[in-house]
């Protein structure tokens, strides 16, 4: 598991900033989340996971999801998709098999390991969400969660 470091002052600038983006602020707290997240999976014994194969993981229905629907979800090419479900697979944690709406198309669908990390990350996830609540408060954290849904739904 990569150990990578982010520093909220390693941004492009035109001139000196007295402070971080929000853009910066925003990538590092990700970061922290997905850093987090991880070392999680890797104490549980899931220690081959890279946080790249969260655009997998993270897009992934329990039934199954169509590789292109995956890319899509994901933000990323067909052939990038497609070389994280081959690693995904080749570590037990999806499958393809036929989808039963049109046998030409392939779904990706987690296995058992995957269902349980899948259920491991939903743990985990709340976990650090009250450990969020906890140190901001509940209100500062409702109020959080409300800007960056308005931050994510504003573009749309």
């Amino acid at each position: 598991m990569s150990s990578r470091q982010f520093s909220t002052t390693a941004q492009p600038r035109m001139k000196a900033l007295p402070e971080p983006n929000l853009g910066t602020l925003l990538l590092a707290a990700y970061r922290r989340f997905e850093q987090q997240l991880f070392a999680g999976f890797a104490a549980a014994g899931h220690k081959a996971l890279k946080f790249k194969h969260g655009a997998v993981l993270a897009n992934l229905d329990r039934a199954g999801t169509r590789p292109t629907d995956l890319a899509a979800r994901a933000g990323m090419t067909k052939p990038s998709m497609g070389e994280l479900i081959d690693e995904l697979e080749d570590l037990g944690y999806v499958e393809r098999r036929p989808d039963p709406r049109d046998r030409r198309a392939k779904l990706v669908a987690p296995t058992a390991r995957g269902s349980a990390l899948v259920d491991l990350a939903v743990h985990l996830i709340s976990s650090m969400e009250a450990d969020y609540k906890k140190r901001l408060g509940a209100g500062r954290y409702q109020e959080l969660r409300e800007v960056l849904d308005d931050l994510a739904r504003s573009g749309r």
